[in-house]
């Protein structure tokens, strides 16, 4: 991936983080990770390998906390069927 393209995909899952956020999907400290590597997203000057590790820190943290909603959708879906 080119360090553009990466820079593009690091703001919109900035995007993505800031959203769920703002709906309370994902603990505040959940992305302490991505936070420790200090990396802005249009910090264009940074080197590409440490936008790689902000991406994955991200994506992660995000893929975990929908794997969890996904998780407790099943588990409601599953109470109600039994119902």
């Amino acid at each position: 991936m080119r360090k553009d393209e990466l820079l593009y995909l690091h703001q919109l899952l900035t995007a993505v983080r800031t959203e769920c956020e703002g709906r309370g999907d994902v603990p505040a400290d959940a992305f302490a990770a991505y936070e420790e590597l200090a990396v802005s997203p249009v910090a264009a000057y940074e080197q590409k390998n440490e936008h790689e590790r902000a991406v994955a820190a991200l994506a992660s943290t995000l893929a975990e906390s929908a794997a969890g909603d996904a998780d407790t959708a099943n588990q409601n879906t599953q109470r109600s069927l039994t119902s």
